[in-house]
């Protein structure tokens, strides 16, 4: 019970960073406010994943959802702070910020995976949970931060 607790306030602390830091350099309340959603959502699905995988949430998973928190911001404040630099139409602007950023940050999701691929291969718990929860945050991450933050932008 202490971890799942411990849990709940280091994400959550780790959310409200995201939000007060996106506000920030984002400089427009609600894109801000889907770019947290997006990382919110990633973290809620990751634990959904881990759930059906049959992952503990002890300190090692809670360590590893915390970098995730880290990692899935990446690829939605991109998306979100290049929406906002575009002219034209929402819907122009969502097509201009997916062709500057978007293959960007699909490399550095695809260089995220291919860093940790080889720890599917351990016989470690904490590699094997380590790949897991990476895997994860890449693949949820750029669903959210190229598939549902244009849709919601555009």
């Amino acid at each position: 019970k202490i971890i799942q607790k411990e849990m709940f306030v280091s994400v959550g602390l780790c959310l409200v960073a995201v939000l007060v830091i996106t506000t920030a350099l984002i400089a427009h309340p609600l894109t801000s406010l889907l770019v947290f959603v997006c990382v919110f959502m990633t973290v809620v699905d990751i634990l959904g994943c881990m759930n059906m995988w049959g992952l503990a949430i002890d300190s090692v998973s809670v360590i590893q959802l915390v970098i995730s928190v880290g990692l899935s911001v990446d690829y939605a404040a991109h998306v979100g702070h290049n929406f906002m630099t575009q002219a034209g139409t929402r819907s122009q602007r969502v097509v201009s910020t997916l062709g500057d950023v978007g293959a960007a940050v699909l490399c550095g999701g695809i260089s995220t995976f291919l860093g940790v691929m080889l720890l599917s291969l351990s016989k470690s718990y904490v590699f094997r949970v380590l790949f897991q929860t990476f895997f994860l945050t890449v693949v949820l991450g750029l669903a959210h931060g190229l598939v549902f933050l244009p849709a919601l932008l555009a």
